[in-house]
């Protein structure tokens, strides 16, 4: 059996109205070396009537109770098979016909690979591309709609399905600034992102989850500040930081492992940046 060098993963739940433009949106691609799944939550809208229209271009699909979005989401990884995933919900959809075929063309050299994502309907940037991802990841996320992940790594690291919203951004922080994995930026538009989901609507929730992830790379009583410092990085004195480092060193070496690989990044950052400016 040959391996498809894209997976393409649908998550929904009564997208009757959108699930139709999504699957158009895949089953369309100019690039046709991938892998179609989909993973309905139980709709009862007529979304489950809609997909089996499209059953012959689907390699595997479900429709049932699920747990939540990252359990249908890691149901959904159980059964690819591709080298890369991407997640495309339904709502969602691809920029244009050629996105796969681009982001091939690009070169398929690193583990994680984010394109950029527009909000559907606009040509507004869901957000700019930074050259500082230690920072971006911080406080925000990468858009799935938008990123190729080696599949090894979802695996590896499956989406904690003890959250109901930020698991993805915990899913960056291990892979990209605990592990190292490696990331390329590809200057291109892969998706039209649907902003009425959950993450852009439920802030508090997200905020709470995120402050319960970094407590779990940072030691107790000290992810708050210790974020507020890698924030405000450039601003801080470096003695302040090193006594933090210091402290990490001594009572969790897990988390002075993260804190050590992210300010080994942003001294290479600050030197590109003065390399540039001279």
């Amino acid at each position: 059996m040959t391996m498809p060098i894209f997976s393409i993963i649908t998550v929904c739940y009564n997208e009757a109205a959108h699930i139709r433009e999504t699957l158009d949106s895949i089953v369309g691609q100019t690039y046709h070396d991938y892998e179609l799944i989909v993973v309905d939550g139980g709709s009862t809208d007529g979304t489950k009537d809609i997909i089996e229209q499209y059953s012959e271009k689907i390699t595997w699909w479900c429709s049932e109770r699920d747990k939540g979005i990252y359990n249908a989401m890691n149901k959904g990884v159980g059964h690819a098979i591709g080298d890369y995933v991407i997640f495309m919900n339904g709502g969602d959809k691809f920029h244009d016909k050629d996105a796969l075929s681009t982001i091939h063309n690009a070169g398929l050299d690193a583990d994680i690979i984010e394109g950029l994502a527009i909000k559907k309907g606009t040509l507004q940037l869901i957000k700019p591309h930074t050259p500082n991802l230690e920072r971006t990841l911080l406080t925000d996320c990468l858009s799935h709609q938008s990123t190729f992940i080696r599949r090894e790594l979802l695996v590896k690291y499956p989406y904690d399905e003890n959250y109901k919203i930020a698991s993805d951004w915990k899913f960056w922080l291990q892979v990209l600034l605990y592990d190292g994995h490696s990331y390329k930026f590809v200057d291109a538009i892969v998706a039209d992102m649907d902003v009425n989901g959950i993450t852009y609507t439920q802030l508090e929730l997200n905020k709470k989850e995120r402050d319960l992830i970094l407590a779990e790379f940072l030691p107790r009583g000290f992810s708050g500040p210790i974020t507020d410092i890698l924030r405000e990085h450039h601003e801080m004195k470096h003695d302040k930081v090193i006594e933090y480092v210091m402290y990490l060193k001594e009572h969790s070496f897990k988390s002075y492992h993260l804190i050590r690989k992210i300010a080994k990044r942003l001294v290479k950052i600050a030197r590109w940046k003065k390399e540039t400016t001279i």
